[in-house]
């Protein structure tokens, strides 16, 4: 059996998020989903708050009070949109997260015109009944919706993620194996140390933007600097060893190019200066239209 779902990634600094249910599957949900996308705007919507969602929204709240706002925080280089409100009501909780994202709190039962507010519709209760009303509300509003526990009423699902720097990876077995895709996920994890994927994909980013020629001739280079990266990591070819002031990229690009090749760490963008009689790079448009 083929897995038909179609992976997509959402902005949810820019989409709004309702999530009815604020007890243990709710603190499970928005664990999850301010883990993944920290940025997000966020209402919930529960006639009563449980201690640890309080505690994990209260723990994102002090980090956000001592901690300024970057760009990459932000998301995309831009600032996060708050979140949307009820007109006439007064929230019974706010919080902010590190990353601009924002969490407001109605201390009510549900209401079908809360559905109205949201892109996105998430029933989190233990309560079928009150799932189903919240389906169907979302629904007649055409709303897309995650059900908790209830695999036929969802829209989407919140699966297995793996976040490394700018890299995320989503896993799904179409229900078939929940616990394989957790394993798969820790696998990912310890295969993908944080700063050595990141600093690749930095210097993969500086690389391309330095790249000069026509469409095709960037994305040959990159398709062979990318492709020699791969299998030295897979054994295929020996591994590239840098040299002090040296990266990962730079190797893979001399083993792909005839002509002499350096670049720096990115953590020295400014230093970036190719040598005399080298390949030259200079800033241009990214030849990859999708940037994920």
């Amino acid at each position: 059996m083929t897995n038909p779902l179609y992976p997509a990634f959402f902005r949810l600094d820019r989409l709004q998020l309702l999530v009815v249910g604020a007890g243990e599957v709710g603190e499970e949900k928005l664990s999850f989903i301010l883990k993944s996308s920290p940025n997000a705007r966020v209402v919930i919507v529960a006639p009563w708050m449980g201690e640890e969602l309080k505690a994990l929204l209260d723990d994102h709240h002090q980090r956000a009070l001592s901690q300024v706002q970057s760009e990459d925080e932000a998301g995309f280089g831009g600032h996060t949109l708050e979140a949307a409100r009820f007109t006439g009501e007064v929230p019974n909780g706010e919080w902010k997260t590190p990353a601009g994202g924002t969490v407001i709190y109605y201390a009510r039962k549900f209401q079908e015109s809360d559905v109205e507010i949201a892109d996105l519709v998430v029933a989190a209760t233990n309560f079928k009944d009150i799932n189903l009303s919240v389906w169907k509300a979302a629904k007649a509003a055409r709303r897309l919706t995650n059900i908790a526990d209830t695999p036929s009423l969802c829209d989407f699902y919140l699966g297995s993620i793996v976040t490394r720097g700018p890299l995320k990876v989503a896993i799904s077995t179409n229900g078939q194996s929940p616990t394989f895709a957790k394993r798969f996920r820790q696998f990912l994890e310890a295969e993908l140390p944080e700063f050595e994927t990141t600093t690749l994909l930095d210097n993969l980013k500086l690389f391309r933007d330095r790249l000069t020629g026509d469409f095709q001739t960037k994305v040959r280079e990159l398709n062979s600097v990318t492709s020699s990266l791969l299998a030295s990591a897979s054994g295929e070819r020996p591994v590239h060893r840098c040299p002090p002031g040296g990266c990962l990229v730079a190797a893979a690009a001399q083993e792909a190019s005839s002509e002499p090749i350096t670049f720096a760490p990115a953590s020295a963008p400014n230093s970036l200066q190719p040598e005399s009689g080298g390949a030259q790079f200079a800033p241009t448009e990214d030849p990859a239209t999708p940037s994920n």
